[in-house]
Order: C-alpha cells, then structure tokens, then sequence
C-alpha cells in the first residue's frame, strides 16, 4: 500500500496537491501542484520538498478552508491509517491526500460525529474560490468538496493523541 507523503513548494512553504496520472492501469506519471487560490496563477513553479512533520505553521482547517483560525483554533489533528488512505479520482488523474489533517475544533466535532452535512455547510461558509469563476465550476468544486471530505470520513480518521 502506498502511504501518502505531504510535500510543500520550497519556495512558498505552501502545501503541494498530489497527483498521479495511470496509462493502462500502471503509473505513468507523479506531479505536484499549487492548490487553487483566489488571487489567481502561481508566480512559479512548485519546488516539491517533504514537508516536516513537527511543524506547526498550518494555512487554514483541511476540512472547511478557514484561514484565520477563530477562538478554538487548529489544536487537532486527524491521522488516516496507510491502509485508509484518502484518494480521489477524476478522470485518468488519481488525487492522494497526505496525513496529518489540521481541523478546527467546529470540524474536528462534526468528524467526530461523522457529521458530513455539517462538514459541507462549514466548507461552503468559508470557501475560497475565486469570484471569477462560473457557476458550473464552483458547483464542480463543491462536489470535488463533497467527495474528499466523503473519502475522509470513510478512512475512519483519528485524533492524534
């Protein structure tokens, strides 16, 4: 089983998308990618490096996209066993999700309670997409949103001690 490795961007310190690309059922291709943001295009390209572990610096809750943390904070955090893990595919494009998870304590809750309804309405409240695009690709991205935060909860997460 592969285990889902976070990387970040050594230039921006930012967390990198993973993505795999198969041809006839066999990998053909590893990329990684800045996530999306609202300000538009990257000014580089990622310089993918392991990211450490110990770090505490995060960029908003991995769940609902909140980036400035209210009163409760991001004090937890969700592991995902490797033989769990949190995968998506769209297309011939296989999108792996690392562990750790910072979540805020509103989402660390909702997980808890195995709550996907609230989990979507948290995203929707503090979703990041940009302005500028049209009502078929956000409606695209929330049911991107739906399914990831559908494969979290299946992995059957757990509060690191």
């Amino acid at each position: 089983m592969e285990t889902a490795i976070q990387m970040v961007c050594l230039e921006c310190d930012t967390p990198l998308n993973f993505t795999e690309t198969y041809v006839d059922g066999e990998l053909a291709t590893m990329n990684y990618e800045h996530p999306m943001r609202a300000g538009g295009e990257w000014d580089h390209n990622p310089l993918p490096a392991l990211a450490d572990p110990l770090d505490p610096a995060q960029t908003g809750c991995d769940c609902c996209g909140i980036a400035a943390p209210r009163p409760e904070g991001f004090a937890n955090t969700w592991l995902v066993a490797e033989d769990r893990p949190v995968r998506l595919r769209s297309g011939d494009r296989v999108f792996d999700y690392s562990t750790p998870w910072s979540v805020c304590a509103a989402c660390s809750a909702a997980i808890e309670e195995d709550d996907l309804r609230l989990l979507l309405a948290r995203a929707a409240e503090h979703s990041r997409m940009p302005e500028w695009i049209s009502a078929e690709q956000r409606e695209a991205g929330f049911d991107l949103t739906r399914d990831l935060l559908l494969a979290f909860l299946a992995a059957r997460p757990r509060r690191r001690p």
